[in-house]
């Protein structure tokens, strides 16, 4: 078994999806931080800050270069972020110099992953509100109907730009807001750790409550119950009664990511409180 059960062949269908392991893959946290770089240097560009023909020239490049996450391997070992080894590289792949050397301009070392992550964030957000509002018309369920309502407070709050820079633009409110218009996101007013505490601790609550569906499911698929199905089962679901107890086992595994879900929560709140004392 793998160090952790999202990233194992045999048990990662069990803790989610394609749809949202494919938004935390290393190519897909590149590929947000080249837009984030893309983007940042438009705006820079419209701004004067930069040369409008090298602005230009970044963005589209960052919509189309590769950049292999496993060439920032090294960079990341030696100065604990993947985003100066991504700026060489992309700039390598641009085979630009002249404009390459505008990338980044101004960025803080944190601004473009942070951002990145917000990106990504949104998409799984959207994802995952989507498939709420599905369950929650179907089930009438109304704790889940209230804590969806909790998330899309917290993502109120998530989904901003996050670009403090490096102290070398003067007129840095006017980037961050530029740049938060162009990626449509708003303008920060909680830092990003905590948003990012809040996020979890609701995402650990749905899949409580989510854990607390699936247990209850199983407790009323008895015997009697599945023979008076079977038919319905058959035409309807294309499932014979044995499958369909497979699949009250398969509910029944689920609850493990509620478990895992709340011991990432605490161990993150743990964390947050140990880094406020340091």
């Amino acid at each position: 078994m793998t160090f952790s059960p999202f990233d194992s062949p045999i048990y990662s269908t069990l803790y989610g999806d394609a749809e949202v392991r494919a938004l935390f893959t290393d190519s897909a946290e590149v590929r947000a931080m080249l837009l984030v770089e893309g983007t940042l240097a438009k705006v820079q560009g419209e701004l004067g800050l930069i040369p409008l023909d090298s602005a230009l020239y970044i963005h589209r490049a960052s919509m189309e270069v590769q950049v292999d996450p496993a060439g920032l391997a090294a960079g990341m070992a030696e100065t604990g972020s993947p985003v100066a080894a991504m700026v060489t590289a992309f700039g390598k792949a641009m085979e630009a110099p002249d404009h390459a050397k505008y990338i980044h301009c101004g960025a803080g070392s944190q601004d473009i992953p942070n951002t990145a992550l917000v990106l990504r964030l949104r998409q799984y957000l959207r994802l995952i509100d989507t498939r709420l509002e599905v369950l929650i018309t179907k089930g009438q369920f109304a704790e889940l109907a209230q804590a969806r309502q909790q998330l899309q407070a917290v993502q109120a709050k998530l989904l901003a730009v996050r670009f403090a820079g490096d102290g070398s633009i003067t007129n840095i409110s006017e980037v961050e807001a530029a740049l938060a218009e162009a990626l449509k996101l708003s303008i920060p007013t909680v830092p990003m750790r905590d948003v990012i505490a809040e996020l979890v601790a609701e995402i650990s609550q749905i899949t409580t409550l989510l854990a607390e569906i699936t247990k209850d499911f199983p407790a009323s698929i008895h015997r009697e119950v599945l023979e008076t199905m079977a038919i319905f089962i058959k035409n309807q679901l294309g499932q014979t009664p044995l499958q369909t107890r497979e699949n009250v086992v398969l509910a029944l595994e689920k609850l493990a990511l509620a478990q895992v879900c709340i011991a990432g929560s605490v161990a993150l709140k743990h964390a947050q409180i140990i880094a406020d004392q340091l």
